[in-house]
């Protein structure tokens, strides 16, 4: 290792004990959430005061927050991957009704910012509900683009080419020479379609897909070694792609436009599952909507459990939904369930597919059904938030008698039901730290690390295994020192809005891909500054990606 490489690993890890550190300094120094917001003026509404629903957190949340810390993350966003409990963080705080970060209420750019995260995260609704309530929009190019894709994504191409019309300025940047060019091709006139595109190609425009589409809806020559396919990448190609009637194929579909796909009662029953599934996969869609959805697609499949269970694909997993979710019959319904948790290919499809099986595995369980894995659905009942359903199953469960039920199974297990559940978790974490010195290595490692996301929500760990917990050698976070000491001044500081984009900032670096030091990072981060809700969820994450890797 590097001079330069050592320092910024011992950087990292101390910036994870100042988080770990500045848990308690918050709860020591800091005002609760509540009186300050009631100590704080709101002022004047801005351009962020317009809630995209009730997300329970205060209108102060951007107090204090850095508006280019803000910037620079949510232009981020559009693409990258985030791990599913950061993006149901980030639509949370984004869509939040709270003035803005500090100096930005009149920012419009910002604002149009906001909107389009929302979008790229999956949550349209939201996104619709903030651009309905923007004003000025003409004058614009920002919030004209984000009320156009917010249009496009809802099928509502008049209205995202009245927005295009109606721009006073900036239009020429390349996102409106785009759209204006489908909105002549909307408008029966290929001719200037074709003259806006070659503007847009003049001016540096680089969309492959886009210039595919655009030429082939303005009636130009596409090369015929090719075949025209859909692209599904974003709204505006969705929505080219619908026009021209080709087949959505979802290769590159993007989490909003993979919603709305599944919610188009026009695109086929084969094709609305696949959408639905990756919908579900990252937090796009609720496992009720899908589940809705999973019955249109599946219609009145007569397929066994065990022929499904063989089947590949979204079809096949949406008629195992359907047969999870129906009471009818708790064996059928347990079956069913089981046989989705055992089609998972990673841990964050393990806690997607927990939440789509959750009534199959509380069915069964009230019945008294038969259940051959009780570990494995007691933790599926657990990650999707039923921790009754999960403590019934695990008052059965004895040591090395079932299917996964070693003593580091059921320590993983424990921890995940008592984060989920908001229970202290002071005797887990202490057997956790005893798993970590014992046995196998990586079991060993894994528990090590499991035991880090427990100390940074701040659980109690005894005298006697503090001295154990302290000579652990969890690898270094990845984060930047600068990144990792600003979310540590933040919670601190108990400002919100930024320990909480500074947190998805990190995700965004790593995707799915976040080490467990650098989501100990965040999950302390998250709960010095009070939130503690988006801190568990984080940290059950990490949990499953540890118990079931």
């Amino acid at each position: 290792m590097t001079l330069s490489a050592f320092t910024r690993s011992l950087a990292a890890v101390a910036s994870v004990s100042l988080i770990l550190a500045g848990a308690a300094a918050a709860q020591d120094q800091a005002q609760p959430a509540g009186q300050v917001v009631e100590a704080q003026s709101l002022g004047a509404l801005d351009l962020w005061s317009a809630p995209g629903r009730d997300t329970g957190l205060p209108a102060g949340l951007w107090h204090g927050a850095s508006a280019g810390v803000v910037r620079e993350t949510l232009d981020q966003i559009d693409g990258r991957p985030l791990s599913p409990a950061l993006a149901a963080l980030a639509r949370r705080v984004l869509a939040t009704g709270a003035n803005a970060p500090d100096g930005a209420g009149n920012d419009p750019v910002l604002a149009s910012l906001r909107v389009r995260a929302l979008l790229a995260l999956g949550d349209a609704s939201a996104a619709q509900a903030i651009q309905g309530r923007a004003a000025d929009v003409e004058s614009s190019e920002a919030q004209t683009r984000a009320k156009a894709e917010t249009a496009l994504e809802y099928g509502r191409d008049s209205e995202a080419c009245d927005a295009a019309q109606a721009l006073q300025q900036g239009r020429d940047a390349p996102f409106e020479l785009k759209l204006r060019a489908y909105c002549s091709v909307l408008a029966g006139q290929p001719a200037a379609a074709q003259v806006t595109l070659d503007l847009w190609r003049q001016g540096g425009g680089k969309d492959a897909a886009f210039d595919r589409l655009a030429t082939a809806a303005s009636g130009g020559a596409v090369s015929k070694k090719k075949p025209l396919k859909a692209s599904l990448s974003d709204p505006l190609n969705y929505a080219l792609s619908r026009h021209l009637k080709l087949d959505l194929a979802l290769d590159d579909a993007a989490p909003e436009v993979a919603a709305a796909v599944a919610n188009d009662p026009s695109a086929s029953p084969a094709v609305r599952a696949e959408a639905a599934a990756r919908a579900l996969r990252t937090g796009a869609l609720s496992p009720e909507s899908v589940r809705t959805i999973d019955a249109l697609a599946a219609g009145g499949s007569t397929a066994t459990v065990a022929d499904l269970a063989a089947k590949p694909g979204a079809e096949a997993e949406a008629a195992l939904s359907v047969l999870a979710s129906q009471g009818a019959d708790p064996n059928l319904a347990g079956q069913a369930a089981e046989a989705l948790l055992k089609r998972a290919k990673s841990p964050y499809d393990f806690i997607a597919l927990s939440r789509l099986a959750a009534p199959g595995v509380a069915l069964a369980v009230k019945a008294h059904a038969p259940v051959d894995d009780p570990v494995l659905f007691a933790t599926a009942a657990a990650v999707a938030g039923d921790t009754d359903t999960a403590g019934a199953l695990r008052g059965g469960i004895e040591q090395d008698k079932a299917p996964g039920s070693g003593p580091f199974e059921l320590a993983m297990l424990d921890a995940i039901m008592a984060v989920q559940g908001g229970k202290p978790a002071g005797p887990v974490l202490d057997r956790l730290i005893e798993r970590g010195g014992v046995g196998d290595a990586k079991l060993r490692a894994r528990a090590q690390a499991a035991a880090l996301l427990l100390a940074a929500l701040g659980e109690p760990i005894s005298d006697e295994a503090r001295a154990q917990f302290a000579a652990f050698d969890t690898p270094a976070a990845r984060t930047d020192a600068e990144r990792a000491l600003t979310l540590a001044r933040a919670a601190v500081g108990h400002r919100q809005g930024e320990a909480a984009i500074v947190s998805v900032s990190i995700g965004l670096q790593q995707g799915l891909g976040l080490t467990p030091a650098d989501r100990a990072l965040i999950v302390g981060g998250l709960h010095a500054a009070g939130l503690n809700g988006e801190a568990r969820a984080v940290a059950v994450e990490g949990l499953v990606v540890l118990a079931r890797p």
